[in-house]
């Protein structure tokens, strides 16, 4: 970089400080945090109706009612709940959530369950089965992604953790572990795409690691000569995704994988999203690039079972190239008065029947069925791509395989979401570019569902382009969203929904 670039990129710095802290500073003068406070109310008290729909046909508990409640009652009110909410997943209406859905195979997962809901892997010695499970998840996910043998001095190996951030976070916090201990980096960076999953951003703010986003190119993959420029001597490891949430684009994971390893520093896949899919894909004749342990730069994987692995909610899968890494990750303390303490991922107890649920699921799908999934999906995937292309006023980014994102230049794209809201379709509202995406899973590919996304969506196209004054529901929040130039008043947005969710 020459002396002018550097100047102009201080300056832009320079001048986002400047903004971040004027915009602090001005937050603070009483009448204009008055004034905010009451833009978020009116924002928040919009939603909360949405958000706590339960209030007047449900009894609210702010405290222990004096005298128990009966199970009975407890299981009535519960299954009237269950059926006013499964409507919004059973028959294919929401993207993503719900991978699976089958009765019989959420019947399974249950017994499983109920079988081992005492379980708990901090206690190993009173619950084996718990272990015997979890390293078979390990094994079967790793054989999967690239593993050659377990006999191999570079063994594949690794933990189920409780869901994808964890896996992500366990990841991100042995590279920086290693970094301190094996090369002393102190101020530890870790090299990312902008579409990467916003868990790598909050592995940075609980670890005090570096977050340096590079762009993507056009098509939404990362770009590796960016990444190339951004290493520095403080770089621990560099991510690239498999596929990335927003747009379903697989980096070029052998690029920045050797760019990595020519480097000395670790590479970091994450296929929570495509770990379970991307290998069927390949099998069933996709050109996938390849992610996986095949490639000698990759250092770990995270891989998500909770999601097209089918197990229930709660599980995924991180995995090493290799023990030495892998032992960064865990806890151990030897001079505790309760005794010698030690733990593989930052739960101490953990739900060992979710452990067992996972492992039936992988064993109960086998390789075919897992096969059979995958050529469904893709098929119905691909009839929704071609239902989009024929709408001229909407375009698909990139070339994805199943997670499609879609936008216009013509229409505001979050209007054309709240009118698929209103026909009870729940889609993934995105920006930067402002966009939408539909996550296929196993409840899109049941007969007419797709056809019926199609018809919705050209109807709401329609509706759009007749009522171009309409404000609509959320349109005006995500677009406020995406185009606020101080974030930070996004993040305060975003907090205050957060409290929402705990008012009783």
């Amino acid at each position: 970089m020459d002396v002018k670039c550097k100047i102009r990129a201080l300056s832009v710095h320079a001048g986002r400080a400047i903004t971040r802290s004027a915009m602090k500073a001005l937050k603070k003068i009483p009448f204009i945090k008055k004034r905010i406070e009451k833009e978020y109310a009116g924002i928040m008290g919009g939603l909360e109706s949405t958000l706590k729909p339960y209030r007047n046909n449900y009894t609210t508990f702010a405290a222990l009612p004096e005298q128990g409640i009966s199970r009975e009652e407890i299981i009535s009110e519960m299954e009237k709940l269950r059926t006013v909410e499964e409507k919004k997943w059973r028959d294919g209406y929401v993207s993503g959530a719900v991978y699976h859905g089958d009765q019989g195979h959420i019947d399974f997962l249950n017994t499983v369950y109920a079988i081992n809901s005492q379980s708990n892997p901090l206690h190993s010695d009173i619950w084996p089965s718990t272990t015997k499970f979890e390293s078979e998840i390990v094994s079967m996910t790793a054989r999967m992604l690239g593993s050659l043998s377990a006999e191999d001095p570079q063994e594949i190996c690794g933990t189920v953790s409780s869901g994808g951030t964890e896996s992500i976070l366990l990841a991100m916090k042995t590279y920086r572990d290693r970094a301190h201990e094996e090369f002393r980096i102190t101020r530890p960076e870790i090299i990312a795409p902008i579409t990467a999953h916003a868990a790598f951003d909050k592995a940075a703010q609980y670890f005090g690691i570096r977050l340096v986003h590079i762009p993507v190119d056009s098509n939404f993959r990362a770009d590796v000569k960016a990444a190339e420029k951004a290493v520095t001597k403080n770089t621990i490891a560099i991510v690239g995704s498999a596929p990335s949430f927003p747009h379903g684009a697989v980096d070029p994971i052998e690029e920045l994988s050797e760019l990595a390893r020519s480097r000395g520093i670790g590479f970091h896949t994450d296929a929570c999203l495509g770990g379970f899919i991307l290998p069927w894909a390949k099998s069933l004749g996709y050109d996938v690039p390849a992610f996986d342990f095949s490639l000698p730069g990759v250092t770990s994987i995270s891989a998500d079972t909770h999601k097209y692995g089918y197990a229930a909610k709660g599980t995924s899968v991180i995995l090493y190239r290799g023990k030495d890494l892998r032992r960064y990750q865990y806890f151990t303390t030897t001079d505790w008065p309760g005794g010698l303490y030690f733990s593989p991922t930052f739960a101490g107890s953990r739900p060992g029947a979710l452990s067992a649920a996972c492992w039936a699921a992988m064993v109960s799908m086998g390789e075919k069925g897992y096969l059979d999934a995958a050529k469904r999906i893709f098929k119905t995937a691909q009839t929704i791509k071609e239902g989009i292309r024929q709408i001229p006023e909407l375009k698909i980014f990139g070339d994805p395989l199943w997670v499609i994102a879609f936008g216009s230049d013509t229409l505001n794209i979050y209007r054309v979401m709240d009118y698929m809201t209103g026909k009870n379709w729940g889609l993934n509202g995105l920006h930067k570019p402002s966009c939408v995406h539909i996550c296929v899973t196993l409840r899109h590919t049941q007969k007419g569902v797709a056809k019926r996304f199609i018809k919705d969506l050209q109807s709401a196209v329609e509706h759009v382009k007749a009522h171009p004054d309409e404000k609509g529901s959320m349109a005006p929040v995500y677009g406020m969203a995406a185009t606020m130039p101080d974030r930070s008043i996004v993040g305060d947005m975003l907090k205050q929904y957060i409290d929402l969710l705990y008012k009783v």
